[in-house]
């Protein structure tokens, strides 16, 4: 039995186009007119449609409601993980509840109050509140027999995606979303993969998440999650079986593919590995291996020796040029695992992994 779902994610960039991956899911904008917005917001709310198969024998009515709550968990994420890695746009959804105090914002421009409003406005008390975006009438619009018909244009599909990833990368809500248009070809791979890699990349993707979900206030920790990820994708990749091993307690190595460049010893490391999948999945010039190397040292100074960005620690307007060093390698990084995942699907032969 196939029952379909519509449920509200969110992004920080608006989504004005509506894009269907096969019969598996589609994202579309919210178009009710009871649906709130705010000319402050930067969370922009979309339709997710989705079904689950249950067993043939199961009516609605069968299925238990937290068998059923708990299968469109995994499957929302699953789908909002996967589109946050293969495009440049995070989606996400308020995982609890977060309860916090709140003031009412205007949902015109603050400059558009009447005196009155603004008087309102500046003597209202806090509320105590928690995350959702509801209006009338949702309760209804959430229930699908089927995916939506297409009534919003296409979503837009950049053909030069090296050229997608690392050009204006950032969520904007000036702008719109847009996919690279290898992103039809990954998600058919990533369906295809054996159940075992397919667990290990969900993993993976999850890294890359929660690394964006913290990415403005614990920078340190979302950059060793990029990183992080990374190196779970490293060990798809390359496998310990290519090297020989003196002593298979210590790991001492007699004979590997890769020699250091200096003394010409076998090596065959976690940062050779991580280097080398980049070189052969990024790019493998003697300037990007160079970038492989500054990311993997600063991975290893802040798991290590505590060193940290100094946005973390820092929150005055000094040191400016240093706290946007390290937030462009947070976004290097990152975009380092978006581009590697992204062409290690692209090759079908890893559907059958």
């Amino acid at each position: 039995m196939r029952k379909y779902y519509r449920r509200i994610v969110f992004t920080k960039t608006p989504l004005k186009s509506q894009f269907r991956y096969l019969d598996k899911f589609q994202i579309l904008p919210i178009d009710s007119l009871n649906a709130p917005s705010s000319p402050y917001n930067d969370h922009f709310p979309l339709f997710l449609e989705y079904f689950i198969e249950f067993d043939e024998d199961q009516s609605p009515k069968d299925i238990d409601i937290f068998d059923d709550l708990s299968a469109q968990q995994v499957v929302e994420y699953e789908i909002i993980n996967i589109l946050s890695v293969l495009s440049n746009h995070h989606f996400f959804k308020y995982k609890t509840a977060s309860n916090q105090w709140a003031i009412t914002t205007p949902n015109i421009g603050f400059d558009n109050l009447s005196p009155e409003q603004k008087i309102a406005f500046n003597n209202q008390f806090s509320t105590w509140t928690f995350s959702g975006y509801i209006f009338p009438g949702l309760k209804d619009e959430l229930e699908i027999e089927s995916f939506t018909e297409f009534k919003f244009p296409p979503t837009p599909l950049i053909s030069n995606y090296y050229h997608y990833f690392t050009h204006d990368p950032i969520d904007n809500k000036e702008s719109e979303i847009s996919f690279p248009a290898t992103i039809v070809n990954c998600l058919d791979n990533y369906y295809s993969l054996s159940s075992k890699t397919f667990k290990k990349i969900k993993s993976s993707l999850s890294l890359i998440c929660d690394g964006l979900d913290i990415s403005d206030s614990k920078r340190s920790l979302a950059f060793l999650s990029f990183v992080s990820a990374i190196e779970a994708f490293v060990g798809l990749e390359f496998s310990d079986k290519e090297v020989e091993f003196e002593c298979n307690s210590c790991k001492t190595i007699q004979n590997s593919p890769y020699l250091c460049p200096d003394c010409g010893r076998p090596i065959w490391g976690i940062k050779t590995k991580f280097k080398e999948f980049l070189r052969k999945f990024v790019a493998g010039s003697e300037r990007s291996v160079s970038t492989y190397n500054s990311i993997y040292n600063l991975r290893c100074k802040i798991a290590h020796q505590g060193q940290l960005f100094i946005g973390d620690y820092e929150l005055s307007l000094n040191n400016m040029e240093k706290k946007g060093n390290d937030w462009l390698m947070k976004l290097k990084t990152l975009q380092l695992a978006r581009i590697s995942l992204t062409n290690w699907l692209r090759y079908e032969e890893k559907a059958s992994r």
